[in-house]
């Protein structure tokens, strides 16, 4: 049911169209596509607006949606869909098309989660029809022609009929154990295709039932890695604090070193938030590449200890995600990763044990484009971790080797952070808070390295339990 800007309710059918994964896992984002929404519209909802035939209308729709898991639920604002110029109809009808995308979600807890619709705002502007040469001259020929002003505008507001159920979706949860609930580890769409705002057709759910769930058994589509340039290996050295003495009596090799390439994807928990954000998201358009020389020192001791120390270069896309902290207020973000040189090391103490390696950098986190609740909180442009981050990761043979790859993982201490905020508003607090603290943990998955000129592929993302 939508209400002009001048009162009154009229029926409207609104339809949505999306996409959900059928399930997820604990700690793992939510990844939505695009959601559509369209509504043919008129008479009273285009008043004010130019309605006769040729005429267009235009503008945004924004919907304020929740998410819900169990007990608890949060804002999940859909905000800022745009769409193209609908033409008016012979019968004075004009069907408006919006679409935008939709944040990641990471939810905290267990059992299903389920995004619902709430009150639908339509921003419309309008405009008569093109008049093309018929257009009469002004009154006076010496005269400018008159400035047509800004286009009609309305704004529509429009709730949900009495009795409609409001899920958009539902995504299957995690049990306690934290793997997805179903017997199959799917799921079915809960409330998909009801709850449209105004479905007031005839037959009961009509509008909205094009939102599917994605088959949790079909691949997503993944991005290009961006290629390790042929022209630039890595010219950082070993990092000595990083290094794993060996024992004594060793012989150290030095060599200049084999130039290959990778790319790892991972996520990254923030414990005190109970969600998590991808780092380089393999379903991103573009993936960064790591630049690895390998074997820059190999080492050999007494009963076959050996050891192989490796440097890498590398670089993160920004990350964004939206942290539901069930219990507090939800926020959304983005992260921009600054990192500096891997030291790797591989050893292995006896012939009969498998290999060990340890991969070591530094890293500092800037924080921007920062929404609470939906509305933009300014934090500046340096709200920043106030010292870099030690990250240490650890993975064994047979789920990781340097070569072919594999998971390493790890725990990492956020520091507290300075800068935030503007015009003599201190945020630093805020943010200290809500993510400072040990115990995050960070996972990652290596594809197999390639000697140069090559293209890495792209590893799965990490599915944490």
């Amino acid at each position: 049911m939508c209400e002009p800007a001048g009162g009154g309710a009229v029926d409207t059918t609104v339809e949505f169209t999306g996409s959900f994964p059928a399930s997820v896992r604990s700690g793992e984002a939510i990844r939505p596509g695009d959601l559509t929404m369209s509504a043919t519209l008129g008479g009273e909802l285009l008043e004010g607006l130019p309605a006769e035939e040729g005429a267009t209308v235009a503008g945004s729709a924004s919907v304020a949606m929740s998410v819900a898991q169990g007990p608890e639920s949060a804002d999940y604002p859909w905000t800022g869909a745009t769409g193209e110029q609908a033409e008016v109809a012979a019968d004075g009808t004009a069907t408006v098309s919006f679409s935008g995308g939709m944040s990641s979600a990471t939810p905290g807890g267990s059992g299903d989660v389920v995004f619902s619709l709430g009150p639908l705002t339509l921003e419309l502007q309008g405009n008569p029809p093109a008049q093309g040469d018929t257009a009469s001259p002004p009154a006076d020929p010496a005269s400018p022609p008159a400035d047509p002003g800004d286009p009609a505008a309305t704004t529509l507001a429009c709730t949900l009929a009495e009795g409609q159920d409001a899920a958009l979706a539902t995504v299957v949860g995690p049990d306690e154990s934290g793997t997805p609930g179903g017997e199959d580890g799917r799921g079915d769409n809960g409330g998909a295709g009801q709850g449209t705002p105004g479905a007031t057709g005839t037959e009961p759910g009509g509008a909205g039932a094009g939102v599917e769930t994605a088959p949790g058994d079909k691949p997503a589509e993944t991005g290009d890695v961006k290629p390790c340039p042929p022209d630039q290996p890595p010219t950082a050295e070993l990092d000595p604090d990083r290094l794993i003495e060996p024992p004594e009596g060793s012989d150290i090799f030095n060599f200049p070193g084999v130039y290959t390439c990778t790319t790892s994807v991972g996520i990254v928990n923030s414990k005190k938030l109970n969600g998590a954000l991808i780092a380089n998201d393999p379903h991103g358009p573009t993936l960064d590449s790591v630049r690895v020389m390998l074997t820059k020192q190999y080492i050999w001791g007494d009963g076959g200890y050996n050891q192989t120390r490796s440097v890498a270069e590398f670089t993160l896309p920004d990350s964004g995600s939206t942290f539901l902290a069930f219990g507090f207020v939800p926020v959304s973000g983005k992260v921009e990763f600054t990192n500096g040189p891997m030291t790797i090391n591989t050893e292995q103490v006896r012939p009969t044990e498998p290999n060990e390696t340890t991969a070591g950098f530094y890293q500092s986190l800037r924080i921007y484009d920062v929404k609470v609740n939906g509305v933009p909180l300014d934090v500046g442009d340096n709200c920043r971790t106030s010292r870099q981050i030690d990250v240490v990761l650890k993975g064994i043979a047979p789920e990781y080797e340097v070569l072919p790859g594999g998971t390493l993982r790890g725990l990492v201490s956020v520091p507290p952070f300075t800068g935030c905020g503007t015009g003599g508003e201190d945020l630093d607090a805020i943010f200290t808070a809500a993510l400072a603290g040990p115990g995050n943990y960070v996972e990652l998955n290596q594809s197999p390295l390639c000697t140069m000129p090559c293209t890495p592929v792209v590893p799965e993302l990490p599915a944490h339990d």
